[in-house]
């Protein structure tokens, strides 16, 4: 039944992409802007890069991509990733992926740190062109004004 949830969800996300469109035709630097919100956004844990095969291993990735990502120590929910993609079939993929990642995120930590959930739920996730980001923070300002700096 939840993966019938799950894929129920990703499919509607996908729609709504379709639907929505874009922010802007962006090309983001994925590896400077994830470093930047790391450096300049503040964090309760620990953030620590990831390699793009380590972040293979919690979303599906396309080919050609360029990847930035941080994620914490598992104290908190906290992550940071930027997929660059080559063109918007790759975005929504990925996109869909990233929003697979955060339902099953939210419905661990409703289990084991429900304190963790209203973090989930106000988290950064948008797509710029062909770049999709998720952040997931309790400082969403400066980490909006950060990704502005990159997105324009």
């Amino acid at each position: 039944m939840k993966r019938i949830i799950a894929l129920l969800l990703a499919a509607m996300t996908a729609l709504s992409l379709v639907a929505c469109g874009d922010k802007t035709s962006a090309t983001v630097d994925a590896a400077g802007l994830s470093k930047a919100l790391a450096e300049r956004v503040q964090f309760d844990d620990t953030m620590t890069a990831v390699s793009a095969d380590d972040l293979g291993f919690y979303l599906e990735l396309p080919v050609k991509c360029e990847v930035g990502a941080y994620m914490s120590s598992g104290a908190t929910a906290e992550e940071i990733f930027v997929v660059q993609c080559y063109d918007k079939t790759d975005a929504t993929a990925v996109k869909v992926s990233m929003q697979s990642f955060l339902d099953s995120q939210k419905q661990e930590m409703e289990r084991y740190k429900p304190e963790e959930v209203a973090r989930l739920d106000n988290a950064i996730f948008a797509t710029y062109g062909t770049c999709v980001v998720l952040c997931v923070t309790n400082d969403t300002d400066t980490a909006n004004t950060v990704i502005k700096e990159y997105v324009g």
